[in-house]
């Protein structure tokens, strides 16, 4: 099965904490994913992400498909970074690390790594070339948005966002 990598770097106005603060809120999930995938936290709002939390949520990758999606913070090290490891849901595997690099007193970076695999073979390879793709660059781009928004972050700051497969 192929497995891909996303990487985004987006430098940010916030300091290491305040970034950290806004990552680790689990409620801003749901303000981050776009309206169309109908992103709902099954989850407490209010848990902390710390190691071995798990949380729930209910997501449409597609119109009409409604999928449960659970993953674990497998990896935690406070102001630095997170993983989130997808227990259940779309992918055949999703590894999703959230870091932060920077000057506690000054701006910061926020990058997000994501190694994933699609289920179902040829299909998922093709679902990739279809739809896939289009839609983890659009969610990212989203986030990035919301992200400004949110944060009264400068949007022109530098941003970059690469997705490309690596085994094949």
């Amino acid at each position: 099965m192929p497995w891909f990598h996303l990487r985004v770097s987006h430098q940010t106005l916030l300091s290491r904490e305040e970034a950290w603060e806004f990552l680790g809120t689990v409620s801003n999930l749901e303000q981050m994913t776009p309206k169309h995938m109908r992103f709902k936290l099954l989850s407490d709002p209010h848990k902390k992400i710390e190691m071995g939390s798990v949380l729930a949520y209910s997501i449409c990758p597609l119109p009409f498909v409604k999928m449960l999606w659970v993953s674990e913070i497998s990896a935690y090290e406070p102001m630095k970074r997170f993983c989130d490891t997808q227990l259940s849901g779309p992918y055949a595997s999703w590894i999703h690390e959230h870091r932060i690099e920077g000057e506690d007193d000054g701006p910061s970076t926020l990058i997000d790594e994501v190694f994933f695999e699609l289920p179902l073979g040829v299909l998922g390879t093709l679902a990739y070339a279809l739809f896939v793709k289009s839609a983890l660059l659009k969610a990212f781009s989203y986030r990035r948005h919301k992200l400004n928004e949110l944060t009264n972050n400068d949007s022109t700051l530098e941003y970059q966002l690469t997705l490309k497969r690596i085994k094949a």
